[in-house]
């Protein structure tokens, strides 16, 4: 009787864990919006902010016309005119490239690198920067770029489906055993 409720047991925690796994990806596919099955791309972390009076006269102007206009739902899109109002706030950020499978995100890899740059509502506009051309411009900000940290672990969350198919994995070895040792198969 005691044997039963071990394999019972077993049962319903492998039931546990498939149901976690299937909810897990449910979620994952109706509220990502990351491409399906198999995708990349372009994203800017965000870093420290400057007031666009510090940046030289025009700048944000220059950084609309020449800038990379990066559409928010993915990929470099077609400019669009100057916003209506100048931007408030320059940032620093850091180009990106994101890999998604399943629509979950596994790696992030460099694109464009250190950029400064501004949001609307549709885009980003940026413009990659170097410490060199930090100081020509006379743009304030950390030095060196290399200085400043950016969040890159929200870029990488997919890998808990890959650990838990292992984990289940691991699991149905120890239940197999302890189904063994109940039945007594060497």
């Amino acid at each position: 009787m005691a044997d039963d409720t071990i394999v019972m047991r077993d049962r319903y925690r492998r039931w546990g864990i498939v149901g976690v796994i299937l909810l897990y990806m449910l979620v994952v596919l109706a509220l990502t919006d990351r491409s399906l099955p198999l995708g990349r791309r372009a994203l800017i972390l965000p870093g420290a902010s400057i007031a666009t009076a510090a940046a030289p006269a025009g700048y944000a102007d220059a950084l609309d016309q020449y800038g990379v206009h990066l559409s928010k739902r993915g990929g470099a899109g077609p400019a669009q005119s100057a916003p209506l109002a100048p931007p408030d706030r320059l940032h620093f950020g850091y180009s990106v490239m994101e890999t998604s499978i399943l629509g979950a995100p596994y790696w992030v890899g460099r694109d464009d690198g250190d950029v400064v740059y501004y949001e609307t509502l549709r885009e980003f506009v940026y413009a990659p920067v170097s410490d060199d051309y930090m100081r020509k411009v006379h743009l304030p900000g950390p030095v060196p770029l290399a200085s400043q940290h950016f969040a890159w672990w929200g870029h990488v969350w997919g890998w808990v489906l890959p650990i838990a198919l292992g984990g289940w994995g691991w699991f149905e070895m120890g239940a197999a055993r302890r189904k063994r040792d109940i039945e007594g198969v060497i």
